[in-house]
């Protein structure tokens, strides 16, 4: 004897739809259902995939931030090299004049060389750092945002779950 289940009969192991309501309400679940899956998994996915993109953006930042630093040492190494060179033609320059170099005027353009070429080097460092600090800053912000789309689409998924349970429940009322 056949076995009745919800609009269909169970014929020789398969269901055989006799309400077509009822195979109309299955198919449209199904449909729900999976739309729903899909829709929570592909937005989870987004998620997934924006949140990697933010870390390699993160990562080129602090690459960045490293060759901005290798670049302030390299700039200051040369500029006091720079530095010690003209000091040397100076000194050179007052030594061929006559001039005893170390004492009264030679001593105090010496002193104003050393001083100009200090105060450029500190403002180099001052200038490397600044950019330093903010591709650093930038790297934490990219991090941030990674985590932060990541999260967005952990409650879009559920979202789109809960979206998906209601319509399916809201067939059968």
């Amino acid at each position: 004897m056949p076995a009745t289940l919800a609009g269909g009969t169970a014929v020789g192991g398969s269901l055989v739809w006799t309400n077509t309501a009822a195979l109309a309400a299955a198919v449209a679940t199904d449909v729900a259902i999976g739309t729903a899956a899909y829709g929570a998994y592909s937005t989870y996915q987004q998620g997934k995939y924006q949140e990697d993109l933010y870390k390699d953006q993160a990562g080129q930042s602090i690459q960045e931030a490293e060759q901005i630093q290798e670049a302030s040492q390299y700039e200051e190494r040369e500029s006091r090299v720079e530095g010690r060179k003209l000091k040397a033609r100076q000194f050179l320059q007052f030594a061929k004049g006559g001039v005893v170099p170390g004492t009264g005027t030679p001593l105090l353009v010496g002193e104003e060389t050393a001083t100009s070429i200090e105060r450029d080097v500190q403002k180099q460092k001052y200038g490397y750092g600044l950019e330093g600090e903010r591709k650093y800053f930038e790297a934490d912000l990219y991090k941030k945002k990674g985590k932060a789309a990541s999260r967005a689409a952990r409650w879009s998924a559920g979202t789109s779950l809960l979206t998906g349970a209601y319509r399916t429940a809201s067939i059968y009322r």
